[in-house]
């Protein structure tokens, strides 16, 4: 099994950034894992139903955590 280098850990790195009360993104995590930050972004909006985001290095959004997650379990069931 081939370990993966530092340069391909630093290109897929992303962020998990909250919405806070005052209007400003909040930096909480940073992951390596692409899945990873998709279930833990998901997990931290159900428990908390503040807005969250996975941004990249550059700051591009890349998922947004929001009401809309609730919208998509509606029109499931």
């Amino acid at each position: 099994m081939k370990v993966p280098d530092k340069e391909f850990f630093e290109k897929n790195k992303v962020h998990l950034e909250m919405l806070t009360i005052k209007g400003e993104w909040k930096r909480l995590d940073t992951f390596y894992d692409y899945s990873t930050a998709i279930n833990h972004g998901v997990n931290k909006y159900f428990a908390t139903h503040t807005a969250h985001r996975l941004v990249n290095k550059e700051g591009k959004i890349l998922e947004l955590f929001d009401s809309t997650l609730l919208e998509d379990v509606d029109n499931k069931e």
